[in-house]
């Protein structure tokens, strides 16, 4: 009875949150630590990195067993929702091409939305773009007219009420892409300003310019040590104040992907139900229910990417001399 009650709070969880809270913080101090303490931790994030790549492909191979264990039965309901929709004879032959053109899909798909909501694809594509109130004219519109157009086709409502369901589940999900999309962008950029910052790549060439004078005096023998010395300490320096630098910009940056991607998580659920509905509606398939957190998932896998190189702007360590 326990084992089943510890079942069920797992998947109420979800992996992804159970994930988050194996996930390390940030250390006290990614500047003033040893090798070893930074070693420690990017090992630590990088063994939690393989947890998270094995759950990610099994999920996908279960969601590949799925859609092969139900081919057979998908592409049947599928075939018979386009006739229901009143696909000839013809685009139903047309269907089973693999080779058709983008012209003939464009067509198809055009004969099934003027079947499904007397509305052509160039009339759809319109009113996606349309400001709010004129989707709310067009709807008033629209609905006149389908309530004129069931005075002699009765089972048009049903029709019509399935492709406007498919129809705002599509735009709902194009929303939450675009959510998504932006938050991609919003992530890529705090990393993009630190690593295009010109200081940084100044710091890095004096260091590389001063190691290689430091490189051609060894094994010259005219009391070349102070100079040695001289550059190893501006190396040093350097070093020093490139992680006192871009560090705490580089964990800020961290904070903010963090905080980010956990105030996304109801978009990415939103986003896989919504997947799940349209499949169904279109093949009569459900996809796998652990499957909805494979996008979570790999968001997750790419901040630990970030946080394991925590350390990334600390050259120099004490114990290396």
């Amino acid at each position: 009875m326990c084992a089943i009650c510890i079942n069920v709070i797992v998947f109420a969880q979800g992996k992804t949150e159970i994930y988050l809270k194996k996930t390390p913080a940030l250390p006290r101090d990614s500047c003033n630590i040893s090798k070893a303490e930074a070693e420690n931790f990017y090992n630590q994030v990088s063994e939690l990195i393989v947890e998270v790549e094995n759950d990610i492909d099994a999920l996908n191979e279960q969601v590949d067993q799925n859609a092969d264990n139900n081919e057979a039965a998908a592409k049947e309901n599928a075939m018979k929702l386009m006739q229901q929709y009143g696909m000839s004879e013809e685009d139903m032959a047309k269907m089973k091409n693999k080779d058709l053109s983008d012209e003939d899909k464009e067509e198809i798909a055009n004969n099934m939305m003027m079947q499904q909501a007397n509305m052509s694809m160039d009339e759809a594509k319109k009113l996606q773009n349309m400001s709010e109130a004129g989707q709310q004219a067009y709807a008033t519109a629209y609905a006149t007219e389908m309530m004129a157009t069931q005075t002699y086709d009765p089972q048009q409502q049903a029709k019509s009420d399935d492709a406007k369901n498919s129809y705002q589940l599509i735009s709902e999900q194009q929303v939450i892409i675009g959510k998504i999309n932006a938050n991609n962008t919003k992530i890529a950029n705090l990393y993009a300003e630190i690593e295009n910052d010109p200081s940084g790549k100044k710091m890095l060439d004096n260091i590389a310019k001063w190691n290689s004078q430091w490189t051609n005096l060894i094994g010259i023998d005219y009391g070349q040590g102070k100079q040695m010395d001289s550059l190893y300490a501006l190396m040093k320096n350097e070093k020093i104040k490139y992680c006192e630098k871009f560090t705490p910009k580089y964990r800020n940056a961290l904070r903010q992907h963090l905080s980010i991607f956990k105030a996304a998580l109801p978009d990415y659920r939103q986003m896989a139900d919504i997947t799940d509905q349209l499949t169904k509606s279109q093949t009569g398939i459900s996809t796998p229910p652990e499957s909805k957190e494979l996008m979570s998932l790999q968001s997750l896998k790419s901040y630990l990417e970030k946080l394991k190189d925590v350390s990334r702007y600390k050259l120099y360590y004490p114990e290396d001399n």
